[in-house]
């Protein structure tokens, strides 16, 4: 006697009657993974939703992290370039950080002079312009506005060529007013618009601490760095300075060699000139330090290394958190359905079938928590950047790095639930209640 599910197998006329229902069946099995995957998801929405918000954390952190910083190299290197590739500082103090014992020692060192940029100019001939720079932190004030306390910045004539800075309005100072000592000014570009709104500052007047300086003219803004303005100083004559505020005042040498190829040399002439005006010998160390543009770029990769390491270790773990509760729940999920893989297994799904069908469930619901990531990221860079004056800007492989990790963490963490249901025998899977 043929037993009632063998007549299908049996039946030339029930074999024709179930060949158009096999028609409908994929011939994907992969696609049909994927829309079982979403199905399973769309049953139990707010478990997938909780289930991928570790994933989500974890690429909306990289994504965001990685645009701020992005924005933040882009300024930063736009700024370098402005520098020059052909200028250096020659300083006291060296530019990295120092412990207080090493500070204690540098700060003996003697202060550069305004007769060692005269020597420097005379001697070194491929010094195409120096001019010595000193501080001071005052107020500037005018009438009843007045500003916090600012770089004034004292500088020769030559500091305009070295810096490759321009004056938006006015002039800069001339050669014969920082000889003869004059009180003149040359504003950043915000200082004046705080000190003279609507009006033109040139030919007027301001106070730097109680003395009163005339306004020549006004810088070309340079913007903002980390939210900082870069134009918030007021340059003023090197001897100025050195009369109105005192004559022992920290100095420093800015230096432009006479093109990219003559930088080298232009370093080793003026080593040479200062150490024979400091009276160094042979075998003494240098008592100052050179710096050039590259270096201020390789400290400032240094610093953005360590940035990147936290951020991709907060990421891990984000990513690593995501991915144990992807375990879990597909583990809940392949004993809630542990009947539904055995009548699979009976009705011939192959062991690799279920085990594809679980990974594609794992790696959709990772997915998922990726693209959500990314939408929170790509929002959070653009309130940063609109609404602070932090630059933040998507980088396009941040985004394919971050979907890509998130399935990847997906089918990681998912593999062992689901070679667990692949390994099912079909006979235990049907008795489970």
């Amino acid at each position: 006697m043929t037993r009632p599910g063998n007549m299908s197998a049996l039946s030339p006329g029930a074999a024709g009657r179930a060949a158009p229902r096999a028609a409908h069946v994929p011939a994907n099995r992969f696609l049909e993974s994927v829309l079982a995957a979403f199905k399973a998801i769309r049953a139990n929405k707010m478990r997938a939703i909780l289930t991928a918000l570790g994933i989500m954390i974890g690429v909306m952190n990289v994504v965001a992290m990685v645009a701020l910083i992005s924005g933040i190299n882009t300024s930063v290197m736009d700024l370098f370039r402005t520098m020059g590739t052909n200028t250096f500082t020659v300083m006291k103090m060296p530019a990295g950080n120092v412990n207080y014992e090493q500070y204690l020692e540098y700060i003996k060192r003697p202060d550069f002079t305004y007769g060692d940029a005269e020597a420097v100019e005379e001697i070194c001939p491929a010094v195409e312009a120096i001019s010595p720079q000193t501080f001071v932190l005052r107020k500037v004030r005018r009438g009843s506005e007045s500003t916090k306390n600012i770089a004034i910045m004292g500088v020769t004539p030559e500091y305009q060529y070295v810096s490759d800075s321009a004056v938006g309005d006015g002039r800069f100072f001339a050669w014969p007013e920082s000889d003869r000592r004059r009180q003149v000014a040359v504003l950043g570009h915000p200082v004046a618009e705080h000190l003279f709104p609507g009006e033109d500052p040139l030919g007027k007047h301001v106070l730097i601490g109680n003395r009163r300086f005339t306004v020549v003219g006004v810088m070309t803004p340079l913007g903002q760095m980390f939210g900082q303005s870069l134009d918030d100083y007021v340059i003023v004559p090197y001897k100025t300075i050195n009369k109105v505020f005192g004559e022992r005042l920290t100095t420093r040498l800015s230096v432009k060699a006479a093109g990219s190829e003559e930088m080298d040399e232009a370093m080793e002439q003026v080593t040479r000139v200062l150490r024979s005006r400091r009276r160094l010998k042979a075998g003494d160390e240098n008592n100052f330090e050179i710096l050039t543009q590259s270096q201020l770029v390789e400290m400032y990769e240094n610093l953005t290394k360590v940035t990147w390491i936290v951020m991709i270790g907060i990421s891990a773990i984000a990513l690593i958190v995501g991915g144990v509760g992807i375990m879990n729940i597909m583990m809940v999920s392949v004993t809630e359905r542990t009947r539904e893989i055995g009548i699979r297994k009976a009705v011939g799904a192959r062991s690799r079938d279920v085990l594809t069908q679980f990974l594609v469930e794992a790696a959709v619901l990772s997915g998922l928590g990726g693209l959500l990531g990314l939408a929170a990221a790509v929002g959070l860079a653009k309130l940063i950047d609109s609404a602070t004056p932090m630059p933040a800007s998507v980088e396009p492989w941040s985004v394919f790095l971050a979907l890509g990790v998130s399935i990847a963490v997906g089918v990681f963490f998912g593999f062992y639930p689901a070679s667990k249901a692949a390994k099912m025998d079909p006979i235990v899977a049907l008795r489970h209640e």
